[in-house]
């Protein structure tokens, strides 16, 4: 499973390197587990909450609400 769109940082990059999005339009939250690369996980780890960001996102295996980064860009706001 795929989602692209945009996404606001609700809580930054953890020491385990997880955070955690909200989803525009629909407001549904979603966890950050994993990353594609590095440049991507840089990207992601230097938000902070209230950060909105364009995401790829794709299921990270079979765990219910967590997410892999494929590609990060900076989005212009809500």
């Amino acid at each position: 499973m795929h989602r692209t769109g945009k996404y606001t940082v609700v809580k930054s990059c953890n020491d385990h390197g997880a955070m955690t999005l909200r989803e525009h339009p629909r407001n549904g939250t979603l966890h950050v587990v994993e990353y594609d690369d590095e440049e991507t996980q840089e990207e992601l780890s230097g938000l902070d909450a209230g950060s909105v960001v364009h995401l790829e996102l794709r299921r990270a295996g079979r765990r219910g609400n967590a997410w892999r980064a494929a590609d990060a860009r900076a989005a212009d706001g809500p």
